[in-house]
């Protein structure tokens, strides 16, 4: 039985196998799950909310490229790939974008939904 709804669906963006990332239109970062964290090896995910994303994604342009663009023009993106870097190591991502928009249809920000597909690429190469 599920006593609180909010907590629930916190738990089901807590819980994806997936990386999270929502920023707000004006590029604050709003939201970012912990299997976002450990794909782009971050301390603390909670750490990250209410800055900005081109400061905390500064390490991986790709990404922060990825947002701004979205923000930007509004398109949003199906099964797309970057490369990133961490420690002098090529990581391929795979990433799909989306607007967030209120049920009024008034939009409030962008997610960008990601996995680290490096060893998928590797094995079909």
């Amino acid at each position: 039985m599920v006593k609180n709804i909010q907590e629930y669906y916190q738990c089901i963006l807590d819980n994806l196998t997936g990386g999270l990332i929502s920023v707000d239109l004006k590029g604050k970062v709003v939201y970012l799950n912990p299997m976002a964290g450990k794909i782009l090896h971050m301390e603390s995910e909670t750490s990250c909310r209410d800055l900005q994303y081109d400061e905390i994604f500064f390490d991986f342009p790709a990404l922060t490229g990825v947002i701004k663009e979205t923000i930007g023009t509004g398109k949003c993106v199906r099964r797309a790939e970057i490369s990133i870097m961490h420690a002098n190591t090529p990581l391929i991502i795979g990433y799909s974008t989306m607007l967030v928009k209120n049920p009024e249809g008034v939009e409030l920000g962008v997610t960008v939904i990601f996995q680290d597909i490096s060893f998928v690429s590797k094995k079909a190469v």
